[in-house]
């Protein structure tokens, strides 16, 4: 015979209360990740596991669950027991894929509760050094002057790559074509080799053709410079009103987790990724860390899947 409901309820306030009254923490902890190992993400996890386990006295495990577009690695820390042993360390994709798939067993906002949105990196739109443009003016001029001339090249669909680059375009009226790719690397050796004229792609993959002169940065896609890249100007400073499209992560919880225990995962990861050497670590993926707090973490969230959502029907990949 099942229990009535309004016992189910009670018996789940009795153990949520009893979770936030116990020292945490108090077993090993696990970071899930989207992505494999050796990533920027897996990076981040594993700087942030090595300075939590001694100040935990306990294990701080960082476990690597990549496939299903993070589908597989989102679900995880939704279906997670809400006792904070479990979070989460998860990109832009929390937000693009409830705007591009239909078949999620987990809804974002009702499972899924932002913790600490800490870094970002933006697209770079990167030519050959033969190309016709140094400056965002100059490169606009050199497209508008030939329309459908030039092909861009993504990581994929979807990608933030992707969504920068048309969102520029229908912003100043630019005609280039897209040519998605299984990730920035073929991406670079077919920019490398003149097989499309351009790539718009987060600056890690193609950093060193940049120093090496074989390619050039025209502009970067966040609001503001780069601090790995100072001379690059942004399209915001540019002219392109409001422009700022960068990839970004967050630390991130299963619902439900007790107000206790959800602020000193806060309050102990504020601190870690606010250390100047963990900050400077970050760079050397090219990536900007900064601490929030935890209402606008999930501010942040809130805008990017509203953004995502009209983004994904403005590039026709809504389900």
């Amino acid at each position: 015979m099942m229990p009535p409901p309004t016992l189910l309820v009670l018996l789940g306030l009795f153990c949520a209360a009893a979770i936030a009254q116990e020292p945490f923490p108090r077993k090993p902890v696990r970071i899930i990740l989207s992505t494999g190992a050796g990533g920027a993400s897996d990076f981040m996890a594993r700087l942030a596991a090595e300075r939590l386990a001694p100040q935990w006295k306990h294990s701080v495990l960082v476990e690597n669950r990549p496939g299903g577009g993070a589908v597989i690695a989102t679900e995880a820390i939704a279906r997670a027991t809400p006792d904070g042993h479990t979070f989460g360390l998860l990109g832009s994709t929390l937000a693009t894929n409830p705007a591009v798939r239909n078949d999620l067993r987990y809804d974002t906002e009702r499972d899924i509760r932002p913790l600490l949105y800490f870094g970002a990196a933006p697209a770079v739109l990167t030519t050959r050094a033969e190309f016709p443009a140094r400056t965002p003016a100059e490169f606009f001029a050199a497209v508008k002057a030939a329309p459908g001339k030039y092909a861009y090249a993504s990581p994929g669909a979807s990608t933030n790559g992707h969504r920068s680059m048309e969102a520029l375009k229908r912003a100043m009226g630019l005609e280039i074509t897209h040519v998605p790719y299984r990730g920035a690397a073929p991406a670079v050796t077919d920019l490398l080799g003149g097989q499309v004229a351009m790539l718009m792609a987060t600056p890690t993959a193609f950093m060193q053709h940049i120093k090496s002169g074989r390619l050039k940065a025209i502009a970067v896609t966040s609001a503001k410079r780069f601090q790995t890249m100072p001379d690059v100007p942004s399209f915001a400073e540019a002219g392109v009103a409001g422009f700022d499209h960068s990839e970004w992560w967050m630390f991130v919880v299963p619902a439900r987790l007790p107000e206790a225990v959800e602020a000193k995962l806060h309050k102990d990861l504020s601190a870690v990724v606010a250390n100047a050497d963990y900050r400077q670590r970050a760079l050397d993926f090219d990536i900007e860390t900064f601490t929030n707090s935890r209402e606008a973490s999930r501010a942040h969230l809130a805008r990017e899947l509203v953004r995502w959502a009209r983004d994904a029907k403005a590039l026709g990949v809504a389900p």
